[in-house]
């Protein structure tokens, strides 16, 4: 092919692939109410906010480990576990547990179209999900 036509073919390409993603985000956003999108809003602010209190009680040496990049995910998370502190773990079990109920309290707010909508979206995604840790496991042995 000639190199005009192969970088028309890759910009159509590019912009198929933007249009498909905003396609399915207009999908999600259409399912849901604006009742429901504030609701997820909210809980991804209070995990974000969550998530950076945790990081900030990390000690240096809790740190030293989550960069220490001779350690796969699964060492790091034992070592780091290891070294939490009382308080870090309580942070933790508190925010898991807010998590559970931000889950169940947006299923309930869920009619059963919706709930059929976003399995059928997100049904794609969690095969795909599922294939890339079969093939993690399979490189890893």
């Amino acid at each position: 092919m000639k190199p005009t036509t192969t970088k028309i073919l890759l910009v159509f390409t590019f912009f198929i692939g933007v249009s498909t993603v905003q396609a399915q985000e207009k999908d999600r956003a259409t399912t849901l109410t604006i009742e429901q999108q504030r609701l997820l809003q909210e809980q991804r602010d209070v995990v974000k906010a969550n998530r950076e209190a945790f990081k900030a009680s990390l000690t240096a040496e809790q740190l030293a480990i989550l960069k220490d990049k001779s350690l796969n995910k699964e060492q790091q998370q034992a070592a780091l576990i290891a070294t939490l502190t009382e308080t870090q773990r309580t942070l933790l079990n508190e925010n898991r547990e807010k998590a559970k109920v931000f889950r169940e309290e947006f299923k309930t707010s869920l009619t059963k179209e919706q709930r059929q909508q976003l399995h059928s979206q997100n049904e794609g995604k969690i095969r795909e999900k599922v294939n890339e840790i079969k093939e993690r496991r399979i490189r890893r042995n």
